[in-house]
């Protein structure tokens, strides 16, 4: 053949189309063949499923626990058409369960499941490892289990950590007997840091055994899902103790020494509450109870949505009065006022003598006409002979000077 008859041959699409077809079918009888070799191959991880489980729990209340494994691996034969195209997903090593009637360990071997598309008939379960499964069959029981929380965090700087609440208080679980037999109570555990105001979060639990171990909690059912715990955190506060005063007969605040065994206290509680409180108040002290000097202990007393985070239930309080002092005066000058309609007063009492309480300079100027007593007789409801201390002193005249004490005056009453 010349050059020019082999270059035409190669121009020509006859040529071509007829090599074509001979590489197809070359290829075909070549994939053919290789389809239909049998071969083997192994699939790690198969699932482990008992066949039946539902039906042993509805009929008898029987559950599967403690399986020996979850997955086998496994080796298949057949043919390289339907052998290549599983998986370890496709297939499952199943054990049927559904003809046990008593609660026991059993101890058996498993078949393999195909998806539908795949024709089980060609294909050859050769080994499995493990060849056999443990598992034990239980009863399904109900029981009801304590609740703990903890608080793992912090709370921040000039803040209080106060008593965890949480709900509920027991849950209850339903799963295998021999699974309940282990659990001893439910944890749930909230780690927050720097926590700065109170907190109710909804925490997941987890189940705790008789020696302290973790329980696993699958195939196990709750009635409640989460727990609700509240962490109550308080603003920390220091704030002074002060002592109010009535003020009275010559006695202020800017002439009185003031002494505390306790200058200040420790208070908790929310922010809305404690940032609006800036002193403990104690008391009141009636500067007219006394003449100079006068000392007891006072409550401290706290709203209810404050703490006492110092315990300090009271404080000792001395006064003293200064640049006062004390003259007796005798009084005769004695009246009433307010007696009600109906009534009449008669005066028992002749005289009383009063302390008054002034600057030296304004006692000495004073004397008993200065002075006069009147009583209240404004409840008066009754006749006959009445003992009143509703009565007060007046000085007139003289601003700065006034009567210390209680005093009492007598009256026959009549209608």
């Amino acid at each position: 053949m010349t050059k020019k008859r082999a270059n035409k041959l190669f121009d020509s699409n006859i040529f071509w189309l007829i090599i074509s077809l001979l590489a197809a079918l070359v290829i075909w009888v070549y994939m053919t063949g290789t389809q239909e070799e049998v071969i083997k191959r192994t699939l790690n991880d198969v699932e482990v499923v008992f066949e039946g489980q539902e039906r042993l729990q509805a009929q008898r209340g029987f559950v599967i626990t403690d399986a020996s494994a979850q997955t086998v691996d496994v080796v298949i034969e057949g043919r390289r058409l339907d052998v290549s195209r599983l998986s370890s997903e496709d297939v499952k090593a199943v054990i049927n369960v559904a003809g046990i009637t008593s609660t026991s360990n059993y101890t058996q071997d498993y078949t393999l499941s195909y998806p539908d598309n795949v024709d089980a008939g060609n294909i050859t379960f050769v080994s499995g490892t493990p060849k056999n499964i443990s598992f034990q069959v239980t009863l399904m029981d109900e029981r009801q289990f304590p609740v703990e929380a903890a608080f793992v965090g912090s709370v921040a700087e000039d803040h209080m950590l106060g008593d965890i609440e949480f709900e509920p208080k027991t849950i209850t679980v339903r799963g295998p007997q021999t699974v309940l037999e282990t659990i001893d109570h439910i944890y749930a555990e909230i780690s927050l840091t720097d926590l700065d105001e109170t907190r109710t979060v909804e925490s997941g639990f987890t189940l705790i055994g008789k020696d302290g171990a973790e329980v696993p909690g699958e195939g196990l059912e709750f009635d409640f899902n989460t727990i609700s715990v509240t962490i109550p955190v308080s603003v920390v506060k220091t704030v002074p103790i002060y002592v109010t005063l009535i003020e009275g007969a010559g006695a202020t605040r800017n002439n009185t020494k003031i002494e505390l065994d306790v200058d200040e206290i420790t208070i908790a509680g929310d922010a809305s509450e404690v940032d609006s409180i800036n002193r403990i108040e104690v008391g009141p002290v009636d500067l007219t109870s006394f003449d100079l000097t006068y000392e007891d202990d006072l409550d401290v007393v706290l709203s209810n949505e404050v703490e006492n985070v110092s315990g300090i239930e009271s404080v000792h309080v001395a006064v003293q009065v200064t640049g006062l002092a004390i003259k007796e005066f005798t009084v005769t000058n004695l009246s009433y006022d307010g007696l009600p309609d109906g009534y009449a007063a008669e005066l028992v009492t002749q005289s009383l003598t009063v302390r008054i309480r002034a600057p030296q300079e304004v006692l000495d100027q004073l004397n008993s006409t200065n002075i006069r007593a009147v009583a209240d007789l404004s409840n008066t409801t009754a006749t006959g002979t009445m003992d009143t201390s509703r009565v007060r002193v007046v000085v007139d005249g003289a601003l700065q000077a006034g009567a210390v004490g209680t005093y009492r005056l007598t009256f026959n009453i009549s209608r």
